[in-house]
């Protein structure tokens, strides 16, 4: 197969395999948003059921002390009338305060019950909360990544012959060297001649004397 063929061939490979990687991407970002939105519509059904639940124990703890101030009364009623020496009057006040304690004993049974409910709400709104930030996080991540491979795909399409990604960072520095070459080979050139007149004592006898006839030349 010749060269070109081949490395369109290779190109149209690579494209199909990003036009993959773009649909999954896509599809695992409309799942993600879809069970965000499941989560969120549950979060909110939780945190009416808890504010619900904080509303039964609080109107049941209001009843409970309404309860405790009549069993006071009552009392107040009993003691009143054994001081008055009134039995029957002593004794149905007495049947109220064992009426209102029993009372007040279902209440507080049945307060504890919705203090259990509401501390199960708050933990399951906990819940969903900690999930719901997750998969927002997720789904932060998966978009920008998403976008991270559409913009990569467009500079491949966009890279001329078969250079489909951005040069590596090596082999830019290898090419810089190459060019910077015939500067360091000048260099070089130079250091040699350096050295060839080093080994030659009249060339620089030589040398010197030219250097102090151009100087007195710019003297006069």
């Amino acid at each position: 197969m010749p060269d070109t063929l081949k490395t369109l061939f290779k190109r149209i490979q690579e494209g199909m395999e990003g036009v993959a990687d773009a649909v999954l991407g896509d599809r695992a970002e409309r799942l993600l948003d879809e069970e965000i939105r499941a989560i969120d519509d549950a979060l909110h059904g939780a945190r009416g059921e808890h504010a619900a639940a904080k509303a039964r124990r609080v109107a049941n703890e209001q009843h409970q002390a309404a309860i405790t101030a009549r069993i006071g009364e009552a009392e107040a009623r009993v003691e009143t009338a054994l001081k008055q020496g009134r039995a029957t009057q002593a004794r149905t006040a007495a049947d109220q305060v064992v009426h209102l304690e029993a009372e007040r004993s279902q209440r507080m049974h049945e307060g504890h019950l919705l203090g259990t409910q509401e501390r199960q709400f708050a933990h399951v709104v906990e819940q969903l909360e900690g999930r719901l930030r997750r998969l927002k996080y997720q789904l932060d991540i998966l978009r920008a990544s998403n976008r991270l491979q559409r913009a990569q795909a467009t500079v491949a399409r966009r890279q001329p012959g078969d250079a489909l990604y951005p040069e590596p960072a090596f082999a830019s520095a290898a090419r810089m060297k190459q060019r910077r070459a015939p500067i360091e080979g000048t260099s070089v050139t130079g250091q040699r001649k350096h050295r060839k007149t080093a080994d030659d004592p009249a060339q620089a006898v030589l040398d010197r004397a030219r250097k102090r006839i151009t100087s007195s030349a710019r003297k006069r």
